[in-house]
């Protein structure tokens, strides 16, 4: 019987990833869900869950399309999920945050090519609005760009990475500021 409500919850678990961002990647499955090849296959038979077309993608509805800045940050979450405590949505022009197990606070940013002032700009009201209302906490950040060019045209604060989005979807990761 504890089986059974492990499977089951697994499942919750992964309908409820895919109701708040849309879809997966197949391949970061097994990052967010360990060993949940078996509850996976179950709700994609059952059609609770669709894989894309050409099976790169889970979702809940047949026939979606990615959304390209927020499967590239998913994909930086994926690659860091080991040292996360909790992630979430987040306020634009951040895909999406997280707290670290050491208590840091994240956002991962997408940043597409001619996009560079409009984020900075966008951020750093954000800041200005957080300082005016007494908020002090540290925000890093992990930045996605689309061309290595475009990090040095961005002065965001509290950069830490710069992950470079590959033409096959794939990232690189470079230092921050």
């Amino acid at each position: 019987m504890n089986e059974r409500i492990e499977f089951n919850e697994k499942g919750k678990d992964i309908l409820d990833f895919i109701d708040i961002y849309g879809m997966l990647k197949c391949e970061h499955v097994e990052k967010f869900f360990p060993r949940s090849r078996r509850v996976l296959n179950y709700l994609i038979r059952s059609q609770r869950l669709y894989k894309s077309p050409d099976k790169a993608y889970i979702s809940a509805v047949m026939n979606s399309r990615p959304d390209k800045c927020l499967i590239a940050a998913l994909g930086v979450l994926a690659d860091v999920i080991g040292k996360v405590q909790s992630y979430a949505r987040a306020t634009a022009p951040a895909q999406i945050s997280f707290f670290t197990y050491s208590g840091d606070y994240y956002e991962i940013v997408y940043v597409g090519y001619g996009m560079e002032a409009m984020i900075t700009a966008s951020i750093e009201t954000q800041l200005a609005m957080t300082q005016r209302s007494g908020c002090t906490g540290t925000i890093k950040r992990m930045v996605i760009v689309e061309e290595k060019n475009q990090m040095t045209r961005l002065s965001i604060p509290g950069i830490t990475r710069f992950a470079l989005i590959q033409p096959d979807g794939s990232l690189s990761y470079f230092k921050g500021s």
